[in-house]
């Protein structure tokens, strides 16, 4: 007998302390893979299981557009905005990325490893002067990516403090009031407006430079588009990996000491390693992405989605499915295939994902190589809460 609307449980599913409750979601993956929940009082799908979570992620009925429209629940105060890629369906997506997807072809972003080791190096160099206890993730986990994304944006490395604290309010969950994380959005995108208006000025070959050129002179995109373009290629290019990072570290650390040690001593390892921990480590503050509107009724793992209906997926407990991966609950960096979702699939597979993974393996490696006996001086991890990215508050080192 399908529950009524009061007997749904609400999401997301937290613990006592306000945490994820993860394992309720695995829970169901095998019990009710489908399932339905509550989410912002509207009864929604929560999708759990790998082959059907993938089926949604190429699936392009189910709209990431519509899922702005008035009435469709969100996950607390994440929004996105109209012409932000990720809140676009074709062929508009198609058209917006487009005009990027050239600069982050596979070839031309490896073609970026020797200047990220280059970064790396010059970082690990700074650290080790340091006196620790240390911060990672101010001074490295976070540091590396930004320069990098920074780098091909063409935005001033000196602002990186203030994205922080407008990327927290943009991506928050529960932890801010509303009017915080429009504030949020209105800094971040008044700031990179008037970068804009400085490359209009003062024309530049970096990527918001194209992006600039593609407005005024090939009128391919309209001057939020650009923006919110922007935006995207921003966050997208740093908090992701900065967490992922900073998270992989602790975890090793933690958890897996001996894997720790099995990776200094077997560096080949790494690349394998990376992808196990993008499929291992969980990206997701609630363990789901943004959410879906199906367009139309589409039959579903036995389910039956309507029209209309809002769908959240899983790709945290898609990567621990025992019917893709052998023993899907341990950690294995030797893993190979790996067919983890944490990119996602389809138009929206994540654009940047080549170079995360070469800032993920040259990261962890220059770690590995130059910080060997690296532990953590912190008796208890702190993570953050009401946040979309799952994301430690900091991660004190010593060597």
């Amino acid at each position: 007998m399908r529950a009524t609307e009061s007997e749904l449980p609400e999401f997301p599913f937290t613990t006592a302390d306000g945490s994820s409750d993860r394992e309720r979601v695995f829970r169901l993956r095998e019990e009710q893979p489908i399932s339905r929940v509550v989410l912002s009082g509207v009864p929604v799908w929560l999708v759990t299981r790998h082959a059907d979570v993938n089926a949604v992620l190429v699936d392009t009925r189910f709209s990431l557009a519509r899922a702005i429209d008035p009435g469709i629940p969100r996950l607390g105060t994440v929004e996105m905005m109209p012409g932000q890629l990720l809140a676009t369906d074709p062929p508009e997506h198609t058209r917006l990325r487009k005009l990027v997807t050239k600069v982050f072809t596979a070839r031309r972003i490896e073609q970026l490893r020797p200047h990220v080791q280059d970064v790396s190096d010059r970082l690990l160099d700074r650290l080790a002067g340091l006196t620790p206890p240390v911060d990672l993730i101010e001074h490295f986990a976070a540091a590396l990516p930004i320069e990098i994304i920074c780098e091909m944006l063409g935005v001033p490395h000196q602002d990186r403090d203030r994205f922080q604290d407008w990327t927290e309010r943009i991506l928050t969950v529960s932890g801010l009031p509303d009017e915080e994380v429009r504030s949020g959005w209105a800094r971040m995108t008044g700031y990179l407006a008037g970068l804009v208006s400085e490359k209009r000025r003062a024309p530049t070959d970096d990527l918001l430079g194209m992006l600039t050129a593609a407005r005024d002179e090939d009128d391919e995109l309209t001057e939020d588009e650009l923006v919110l373009l922007a935006l995207a290629l921003l966050i997208g290019g740093y908090e992701t990996t900065k967490n992922q990072l900073a998270s992989s570290v602790a975890m090793l650390l933690t958890e897996h000491p001996d894997q720790w040690q099995r990776l200094i001593e077997h560096p080949e390892l790494i690349p394998s390693a990376v992808e196990e921990l993008l499929r291992y480590v969980p990206l997701f503050g609630y363990e789901v992405t943004f959410p879906r509107v199906a367009t139309a009724t589409v039959e579903l793992g036995g389910v039956t989605i309507a029209a209309g209906d809002t769908v959240l997926i899983s790709l945290t407990s898609a990567n621990r499915d025992s019917a893709v991966f052998d023993a899907p609950d341990e950690f294995d960096p030797a893993r190979l295939p790996n067919r983890h979702l944490a990119f996602g699939n389809g138009v929206h597979r994540c654009l940047g994902a080549q170079l995360a993974r070469i800032e993920l393996e040259t990261g962890l490696g220059g770690l590995l190589r130059r910080f060997p006996q690296l532990r953590l001086t912190d008796d208890e991890l702190q993570w953050k809460k009401g946040v979309f990215v799952h994301a430690l508050h900091r991660l004190q080192v010593e060597w």
